[in-house]
């Protein structure tokens, strides 16, 4: 890492003042190697590099504490559509593998193309650390390490550890199963590999154990992880209570909540990421108040890293992100599904809040903004991101508000939830080095790369009828909005 300065001067800066964020007008940012080294008013000093941010905003790397990096072509199959059977749920679409065999959905996928479009399209959106799902493939996990080293994000990830499995039979149902040995063999390779990798891709690669679903686990897995997870001192995440029935099954099987279940195996505490949680006791869609879930896990302290664009297209909400916060719930952001546009969840979030509450005073944007920063910093249990402050890792983008698409605005925080977009994006810094600069990638040709991915996502909608037990392409199970013209009778 260089030793070399870097001043960035001028505009807002949205910076840490030791209790939360704060404005900074006019005033100077120093970044000596992957770390900040002045935050405060301007100086007459020198320095090896100027980045002049007059008019901009400069802001903190923003972090995604759940995201499947790729194309996703699966998901964006869904908008408007789908099985009505699956209830809301959008992966049943396209995750499970057919039991009578044959090739699965993603089977044709480019995984090089996929996962390198989700990094790019990440930081073009102003996230500088993202905690990842994904399986280890056949690589073991290089791919995934390859990729993010080529594109200089701030990875946290290891290999899912899957304790069940969903299976799409003949004639077109879904079951799962649980596999706790398959699931204690992961979480034993998930291990090995942290303790592999420690310190990768320059220090921005950390662990987490990522369990891959609640609903497809078992308790003594479920504990196993989370002792695991505390022994490495790394996150515990998995995805919990995302799917309408997870809340009835677990109560008919065990006469508790989910959440009252995770709470009695003793794996909620500051170390745990709850990716979604949104079919808790309380809840609309649930029909069942009779205990309080949220208050739980705000006694524990535990994390929920919520995604509002992906569940919102499916007609649901998180009830509330302000009840969970006063709650004492840490609530981070996340980018589940495409276009892993943190903007477009921190403006979602605020709207989804306020229509759940009736109250346009709800999840007002500064909240916001810290769910997207300083909450996934906690998340993480990391103080050196998510802020802009003397020698936190030097994690900055540069957002450009004078467009037609924003306009004059007396608020930036307001400005960037409600109003900003990846076209605002001007310039993105990892660790003081530059990956977005005038508003495009520096290490790759991004026409070349949407080239790629397009081919990959082409083959893989071609591929559908294979696997559709109906045999139904990709037409005929997801119609076009509108029909060809001149092919109406």
């Amino acid at each position: 890492m260089s030793d070399k300065t870097t001043f960035i001067r001028g505009g807002t800066a949205i910076v840490f003042d030791g209790q939360g964020h704060s404005y900074l007008e006019d005033g100077e940012i120093a970044v000596t190697g992957d770390r900040i080294a002045y935050v405060g008013p301007r100086r007459d000093m020198q320095a090896d590099k100027i980045i002049d941010a007059t008019g901009k905003i400069v802001l903190p790397g923003l972090i995604s504490s759940h995201a499947h990096v790729g194309a996703h072509e699966g998901s964006r199959l869904l908008l408007d559509a789908g099985q009505r059977e699956f209830v809301r749920s959008g992966f049943l679409h396209f995750l499970p593998a057919r039991r009578s065999g044959g090739p699965g959905f993603l089977g044709p996928q480019d995984g090089r193309a996929s996962l390198r479009y989700g990094f790019a399209t990440l930081l073009r959106h102003g996230v500088t650390t993202v905690l990842a799902f994904a399986p280890a493939g056949r690589d073991g996990g290089a791919l995934m390490l390859k990729a993010a080293a080529e594109f200089g994000i701030r990875l946290v990830w290891a290999p899912i550890v899957q304790g069940g499995r969903y299976w799409l039979n003949d004639d077109a149902s879904v079951e799962h199963e649980d596999d706790e040995a398959q699931g204690m063999r992961m979480l034993e390779a998930a291990v090995g590999f942290i303790e592999r990798h420690r310190g990768a891709n320059d220090g921005r690669l950390s662990g987490v154990i990522a369990l891959d679903e609640f609903f497809a686990s078992t308790p003594a897995l479920r504990r196993a992880a989370k002792k695991a997870a505390d022994a490495l001192g790394v996150p515990f995440t998995l995805h919990f209570v995302e799917q309408h029935r997870e809340f009835f099954e677990t109560m008919m099987k065990t006469a508790r909540t989910p959440v009252q279940l995770l709470a009695d195996e003793g794996v909620l505490d500051r170390n745990t990421i709850l990716a979604h949680c949104i079919y808790v006791a309380g809840h609309s869609l649930v029909g069942y108040p009779l205990e309080d879930d949220i208050g739980l896990l705000g006694q524990t302290g535990a994390s929920v890293a919520h995604s509002p664009v992906a569940f919102s297209r499916r007609g649901v909400a998180l009830e509330s992100f302000d009840r969970y916060r006063k709650a004492g719930v840490n609530v981070a952001l996340a980018t589940d599904a495409y276009p892993l546009d943190l903007f477009a969840e921190m403006r979602m979030a605020s709207i989804m809040c306020k229509a759940a509450d009736r109250n346009y005073e709800a999840a007002p944007a500064p909240a916001v903004f810290d769910a997207a920063t300083l909450a996934g910093a906690a998340a993480l249990g990391r103080g050196d991101i998510g802020r802009i402050a003397l020698d936190a890792r030097a994690d900055l983008v540069i957002v450009d508000p004078r467009t037609l698409t924003i306009g004059p605005n007396p608020d930036p925080v307001r400005m960037l939830v409600h109003l900003a977009g990846p076209d605002n994006v001007d310039l993105v810094m990892v660790g003081g080095r530059v990956l977005v600069e005038g508003g495009r990638l520096t290490m790759v040709n991004e026409q070349q790369l949407l080239a790629e991915v397009a081919a990959s996502s082409d083959s893989v909608w071609a591929g559908y009828g294979r696997y559709n037990p109906k045999g139904r392409d990709v037409a005929e199970a997801f119609p076009p909005s509108y029909p060809g013209f001149g092919s109406r009778p």
